[in-house]
């Protein structure tokens, strides 16, 4: 019996012990978790597809009339939607590093085009990131006004830069995103400390 208190502590400092690997995998898991662009999709120019074009070329008449007249009114309107990835890089293949299934709770972002600030906005809904493995789809919905980041462009310069972005063979290569995500772990809800720079050549971590 008097060995029972000494085998109570040993439990004790065990499960203590493993809570505390937990708790530090989650955090490490939180601050390797790594976004990238995915693409460009959906992106209408005075309510006209984009995607359909591969330069200023393939614009048909019609659509260049209505191109032309946004154009003259100063106010070059886009909608378009720019998609993200999450990455949790801990997949559990080292001993120490035990995968620990994230939740992206919040991602408060700033859009910036050729490092011109462009719109804000906030993602708030739970996405799932596993041990190892890449989230869905992030969706972000953006409308700008491209004349104020566009102005000194004439209409030609002005639709190539729209076609190299959303077209049949955009990328957003030009595109930066600064996030700062709020995630969900096995120990509660942690917001990262720095603002991250996404980009869409590679995931990137804070």
């Amino acid at each position: 019996m008097k060995y029972r208190p000494l085998l109570l502590l040993c439990v004790l400092l065990l499960t203590s012990c493993a809570s505390i690997r937990e708790m530090t995998n989650a955090l490490m898991s939180m601050k390797d978790m790594q976004f990238r662009i995915s693409k460009v999709a959906n992106m209408k120019l005075a309510g006209i597809d984009v995607s359909r074009f591969s330069s200023v070329a393939d614009i048909q008449p019609m659509d260049a009339m209505r191109l032309m007249q946004t154009y003259g009114s100063k106010s070059v309107k886009a909608t378009l939607t720019v998609m993200l990835e999450a990455k949790n890089p801990n997949d559990g293949s080292t001993p120490s590093a035990k995968p620990a299934t994230l939740t992206l709770k919040e991602l408060p972002w700033t859009l910036y085009y050729e490092d011109k600030r462009v719109v804000s906005g906030v993602v708030r809904r739970d996405i799932p990131i596993t041990g190892g493995a890449v989230s869905e789809p992030i969706p972000l919905e953006v409308t700008v006004d491209l004349s104020s980041i566009l102005f000194e462009k004439g209409y030609e310069e002005i639709m190539q830069a729209v076609i190299d972005l959303g077209g049949a063979n955009g990328s957003p290569a030009k595109l930066t995103i600064k996030a700062k995500p709020t995630v969900s772990t096995p120990f509660g809800i942690m917001t990262s400390p720095n603002e991250i720079a996404i980009v869409s050549a590679q995931f990137r971590a804070q």
